[in-house]
C-alpha cells in the first residue's frame, strides 16, 4: 500500500477551498480549487507555516497553497518525506525499491538529485518512506519497510547521507511506519500489508529510539480498520496550552489511484499507559497556535 506520485504533480493539496474543518474521506482542494493529490507526503512546520510537499499553509492545516513543481525532473517517487539534516533542505522518498534523496538550498523547489541508495547495514531495498526529527538529539531519521518485513529506523547523517539503523521491529508483516514522542515516550505507528485494503493499523512503543519496541495494539476500533486509512505520517502540534499529535493516514481506493482521499484525525495518547487511540470525528479542526481541537 503505497502511493506513486510524481513530485511534478505532487503541488495541489487542501481540504477544501476555504475550508473551515477538516474532513475524513473526502476530496480535498487547494486554494486554486484544484483536487489533492498528494498522498503518501509528509507534513513539517517552520514557523508559522506548514509544508506538505509541493503545498503550504500559514497558521492553519486547512487551506493548502500550490506552491508548483519540486523536483520536475524525478518522476516515480513514492511517499516522499521532509529533512533538513544541515544547511539545506531534503527529501527521501522511494524510487525502484531504492532510498532516492533530494536536495535544494530553499524549502520550496529546485531539488535535486544526491544519492541513491540501499539500506544499511544490508543493503536492503525498501517501500514506504517515513520520517522522524528527535528535537532532544536534532537528529532526523528514516523509517522504512524493509525486505523480509522488517520495519527498521536509520539515522540521517548531518551530510545528508542514510546512516546506521539504530533499531528494528521484525515479528510481523507490517509497512507504513510513523514515528512520534510523547513525553519521552516514542510511539511507532504502522499497518499490515493487504495491498489497497485498510486494516487495523497498530501502535508500538519504546523508552529509546534504539527500541526495544514493545506493544502491538490497534489504534482504532478493528472493525473500522483505520477508518478506511494507512499511516502515512505523524505531525505534533506544541501549543500554548496544549500539544496535539495528529495521525494523517491515506484512504485508499481499490487501485491506489490520485482520486484516493485522506484521513487525519487527532490521537489521544497516554504515555504512561503506553497508549495511542484515533480521536475520530467526522469534521475537526485546530488552532495551530494554542493547540486545541475543536469538534463538530
Amino acid at each position: 500500500m503505497r502511493a506513486s506520485i510524481l513530485l511534478a504533480a505532487l503541488a495541489s493539496a487542501s481540504c477544501s477551498l476555504g475550508a473551515s474543518w477538516i474532513t475524513s474521506n473526502t476530496v480535498w482542494y487547494d486554494t486554486d480549487g484544484k483536487a489533492i493529490d498528494a498522498h503518501g507526503g509528509g507534513v513539517v512546520q517552520r514557523g508559522d507555516t506548514f509544508y506538505w510537499v509541493g503545498q503550504s499553509a500559514k497558521n492553519n492545516l486547512l487551506n493548502w497553497k500550490n506552491l508548483g513543481a519540486q523536483a520536475s525532473s524525478v518522476t516515480g517517487y513514492w511517499r516522499p518525506k521532509i529533512a533538513k539534516p544541515n544547511g539545506e533542505f531534503w527529501l527521501y522518498g522511494q524510487q525502484d525499491r531504492y532510498v532516492l534523496s533530494l536536495k535544494s538550498s530553499n524549502q520550496v523547489g529546485s531539488y535535486l538529485t544526491s544519492k541513491k541508495v540501499h539500506l544499511p547495514p544490508n543493503d536492503y531495498s525498501y517501500s514506504d518512506t517515513g520520517m522522524f526529527y528527535d528535537d532532544a538529539s536534532d537528529t532526523w531519521y528514516l523509517l522504512t519497510s524493509a525486505d523480509h518485513n522488517t520495519v527498521q529506523i536509520n539515522r540521517i547523517n548531518k551530510d545528508g547521507s542514510v546512516g546506521d539503523r539504530v533499531s528494528q521491529l521484525t515479528g510481523g508483516a507490517y509497512e507504513a511506519p510513523g514515528l512520534f514522542k510523547a513525553d519521552g515516550v516514542y510511539f511507532l505507528i504502522v499497518s499490515g500489508k493487504t495491498g489497497w485494503r485498510a486494516n487495523a493499523n497498530k501502535v508500538f512503543w519504546a523508552p529509546s529510539i534504539n527500541g526495544p519496541w514493545k506493544g502491538g495494539s490497534n489504534i482504532a476500533p478493528e472493525a473500522e480498520k483505520t477508518y478506511g486509512s494507512q499511516n502515512t505520517h505523524e505531525l505534533t502540534i506544541k501549543g500554548s496550552k496544549t500539544t496535539t499529535y495528529i495521525f494523517m493516514g491515506d484512504a485508499w481506493d481499490s487501485k491506489g489511484s490520485t482520486g484516493s482521499t485522506y484521513v487525519w484525525l487527532p490521537m489521544k495518547v497516554d504515555a504512561n499507559a503506553k497508549t495511542v487511540t484515533l480521536d475520530y470525528h467526522k469534521e475537526w479542526k485546530i488552532d495551530v497556535k494554542t493547540g486545541v481541537v475543536t469538534y463538530r
